[in-house]
């Protein structure tokens, strides 16, 4: 039987079917009659989290994981946890559950309604750190991978990240979810870690320990498999292993009629540092300058922020690395960002809009990045634009940076590129005008599909609508790349999912766009598939692509034109 579900990708998975419950009791809504009691169960529970993730961490070698692992013990650790959720069960008589509920749910709304795509997903962090609380204090055994000795396909009604911190990932195939999307934080995590997976799937139609299979790719689950197909099966997996030694020695992007295109990665985390020099990047296509902002009770000086941007520049040695500028929202911890309550947030006071109603502070942040760009070849990237008064009043905000670096006599780069994330239909719309004002484009696909298609890329219940291959947002991509095509020294890049997507690599190499900037695991990939492409060919099957009316009919030939040309790597 074949399962049809939402692709998150990474390729392919073959294991029996693990059930992973992580379903809680219902919380407990009676009058607690010994709330001391109760207040040291929810210490209990506490220490024993923090214990959890301290054990985690000890024993992570994976930098990404070993982060977020850490994210969750700090919140923990903070001193007032306790006390609140004490001032909790004293205030409403409750029991221990309830308030840990309580307490967890006004973190995760207070994290929700920021304007910040990164905060927001904080909120999903959070999430786990409540279910692993309250898992301690129902004395729950909870689902442990390094337990595993066979290869598996996890299955559940809704993932937990703390399902996936271990280092004993080789015997996990595949994650099969009910709940979630390509941009869930499970999404993404599994495919940080390179995980296929398949959500939106009714796993009612699953079997413990029966032998599935999956296609994160394609989104397809697979059951009942008969002997010829688990043939067929362990042959394609044999291909993407292949395909995994192949990568090894990948250098460059080039295709197969002599065309070179740029993957570069999307970064912001120190943690990846080091890891610039050992991957053939051809850049930094992204660095999302946030992260040295978060967490924060003062903004960074310039100092702070000059000698990072500085330390990733000088390892890039000459290669492209674009800046952008801050693009956060209101945190109650960040008294340096005063936004206040908002209806819509998310459509509201945040990035570009923020910095230039604050140009001191903006202008702090851009000083940082010039003073930096003397170190290497560093570009400026404008995040939430939505007019070409907003560039204009930046780049006057810019000069005024420039001109004071230039009176206190420090280098930096006179010409340094400036350019925008095109992440608003507006400004894909009147993409060829928005060109002349800058040198480049880079397109947000995360959030231009989410504007364009009106789907909150966070909802389970209409994920399925969230589709980059929806005819009209194709039409915008076309409309930002053929912007750039009368500027030779102008270029356009993408640095949202769908640059990392088999089939979105078709569709982006056939309508010219010239720099793919992904996660940094999965460059060396991109720049296969780049290579197992015939530009010119390609640009003639994506012309037929233009008058299909469905999603459904240009995914289709799309996996068909894969199939032909990735052949085996697909």
């Amino acid at each position: 039987m074949e399962l049809l579900g939402i692709k998150v990708g990474n390729g392919l998975g073959l294991g029996k079917c693990l059930f992973v419950d992580t379903k809680l009791p219902n919380i407990n809504q009676e009058i607690a009659t010994n709330l001391n009691e109760e207040i040291t169960k929810v210490n209990e529970a506490i220490v024993k989290a923090i214990k959890d993730y301290e054990e985690i961490i000890a024993s992570l070698t994976d930098e990404d994981l070993k982060s977020l692992t850490e994210f969750n013990k700090n919140v923990l650790i903070s001193p007032s946890i306790k006390k609140d959720i004490e001032n909790i069960i004293n205030d409403k008589k409750c029991f221990g559950d309830l308030a840990i509920d309580i307490y967890f749910n006004n973190k995760i709304k207070q994290l929700e309604n920021l304007d910040n795509n990164y905060l927001k997903e904080r909120a999903k962090d959070v999430k786990d750190i409540r279910h692993k609380v309250l898992s301690k204090y129902y004395n729950i055994v909870e689902f442990n991978p390094d337990n595993l000795n066979e290869d598996v396909i996890l299955v559940s009604h809704e993932m937990t990240a703390n399902v996936l911190l271990t280092d004993n990932l080789k015997y996990i195939k595949g994650v099969v979810s009910e709940l979630g999307g390509k941009t869930s934080h499970i999404g993404i995590l599994t495919t940080s870690l390179g995980i296929p997976s398949v959500f939106g799937i009714d796993i009612k139609n699953l079997k413990a320990n029966e032998l599935i299979f999956i296609d994160g790719n394609k989104g397809i689950v697979e059951t009942d498999l008969n002997e010829n197909r688990l043939i067929q099966i362990k042959e394609k997996i044999a291909s993407e292993l292949e395909l995994e030694k192949e990568l090894e020695d990948i250098k460059e992007a080039r295709t197969l009629d002599n065309y070179l295109f740029e993957v570069s990665a999307n970064t912001g985390d120190l943690t990846e540092l080091e890891r610039i020099s050992d991957i053939p990047l051809d850049g930094i296509g992204l660095f999302r300058t946030e992260f040295l902002y978060l967490n924060k009770t003062t903004p960074p000086n310039e100092d702070y922020l000059f000698e990072v941007y500085k330390s990733f520049a000088s390892k890039l040695n000459g290669k492209q690395m674009i800046i952008r500028t801050l693009d956060i929202g209101g945190d109650k911890k960040c008294p340096y960002i005063d936004i206040g309550e908002e209806t819509n947030p998310f459509l509201g006071y945040r990035a570009i809009r923020y910095c230039l109603d604050h140009q001191e502070f903006f202008k702090t942040s851009l000083k940082a990045i010039l003073r930096a760009s003397a170190f290497g070849n560093i570009a400026i990237m404008y995040p939430m634009i939505s007019s070409i008064e907003e560039i204009r009043q930046a780049n006057l905000i810019l000069e005024e940076a420039k001109q004071e670096l230039e009176n206190n006599k420090i280098n930096f780069n006179k010409n340094i590129k400036v350019g925008v994330m095109v992440e608003i239909p507006a400004i894909a719309a009147m993409a060829d005008m928005v060109i002349e004002e800058v040198d480049f484009f880079s397109i947000g696909t995360n959030d231009l599909v989410q504007y364009s298609t009106a789907v909150d890329r966070g909802n389970p219940k209409i994920s399925k609508l969230y589709e980059w291959f929806n005819p009209g947002v194709i039409r915008l991509i076309k409309n930002t790349i053929d912007a750039t095509k009368k500027y030779e020294h102008k270029f356009v890049g993408m640095c949202g999912e769908m640059a990392a997507d088999p089939l979105g690599i078709i569709l982006l190499v056939g309508l010219g766009l010239d720099e793919f900037s992904v996660n940094i695991n999965t460059v060396k990939k991109v720049k296969k598939y780049i290579s197992l492409l015939n530009k010119k060919e390609t640009e003639e099957f994506v012309k037929s692509l233009l008058n299909l009316k469905t999603v459904k009919e240009i995914e289709g030939r799309l996996s068909k034109f894969a199939e032909e040309k990735y052949g085996k790597f697909y």
